[in-house]
């Protein structure tokens, strides 16, 4: 039987590889955004403008994509820990699983970094064909890299980021506070898109990877275990769905879980399989079996 202290140290390895992700994402956007923004600002002519995007392509290779490949071997650590309170040794199928699982969360993550290249090449593109000056042309490529936490020179802006920015590592209690800051931003570049950007979207899918693959895995040690129940669990948080929380350490088969998961529906829910998609997006709880 799984402990709370072996859960609870799950719920840690976890919750700890997503921080520092967000650490390392944090850091190399940055360098990404200031970077291309000097491409963009060193151009003199449209055509120069358009010979940016080889090297532009090289800089998501170099800060960006390389990292991500690093990142997959940290996964390992997680893989570990459920062997270690699953029955059974390692297997083949075990060292396949995590190879595929690896290589698919590897695939994922660049999908989003091509995406953002794509975007911001677009962005280029259109800007040179209308004779948008590079100026303004750097600062939407900003945005697109790291949304409303880019590098500027307004005194400001910078204030109000720094705010975000410690109200974020409060934690949970400050959403309302965070939500307001992130409003005060949003005026302060009213003239520019804002939206989805590679900072954001890296985040939120690697802690949808990482949730995914220990879900898959535990449920794939559980099969091979010949285990039939799972119980559904983790830590709570001031934000938790009410989905989550009447559920939490209830256990169930896996047609039980199913069919739950079929019947009802709560915000954020993600469609696919329970023991993959859990409560939805973002959501930190998970299974492990119990019998």
């Amino acid at each position: 039987m799984v402990t709370q202290t072996q859960i609870d140290t799950h719920d840690s390895i976890i919750q700890d590889l997503i921080d520092r992700f967000e650490e390392y994402i944090e850091t190399s956007s940055k360098a990404l955004e200031n970077r291309v923004a000097d491409r963009v600002t060193a151009a003199t002519t449209p055509e120069e403008l358009l010979e940016t995007r080889i090297p532009i392509n090289q800089d998501f290779v170099e800060l960006i994509d390389g990292g991500i490949r690093d990142f997959m071997g940290e996964f390992d650590a997680t893989a570990r820990d459920v062997i270690s309170w699953t029955p059974g040794d390692v297997t083949p199928e075990d060292n396949r699983v995590v190879t595929e699982l690896k290589k698919q969360s590897y695939n994922r993550l660049t999908e989003v970094s091509a995406s953002t290249r794509e975007n911001i090449h677009t962005e280029i593109l259109m800007g040179a064909l209308a004779g948008v000056a590079v100026q303004s042309i750097a600062e939407s490529v900003r945005h697109k890299v790291s949304g409303l936490m880019i590098t500027t020179s307004d005194l400001e802006t910078t204030r109000l980021q720094n705010k975000l920015k410690r109200l974020r590592v409060a934690g949970e209690n400050k959403s309302e506070e965070i939500n307001d800051q992130m409003q005060k931003l949003r005026r302060r570049f009213q003239n520019v898109s804002v939206g989805g950007n590679f900072a954001q979207s890296a985040n939120a899918e690697m802690h949808n990877l990482v949730m995914d693959f220990d879900g898959v895995f535990i449920r794939h040690r559980g099969r091979q275990a010949g285990l039939k129940r799972f119980k559904y669990t983790g830590s709570l948080v001031r934000d938790s769905r009410k989905f989550c929380v009447s559920n939490l350490d209830r256990i169930f088969t896996e047609e039980e879980a199913k069919q739950k998961w079929a019947n009802e529906s709560w915000g954020g829910k993600r469609s696919g399989d329970p023991f993959v998609v859990r409560g939805g997006h973002r959501c930190r709880h998970f299974w492990i079996p119990v019998e």
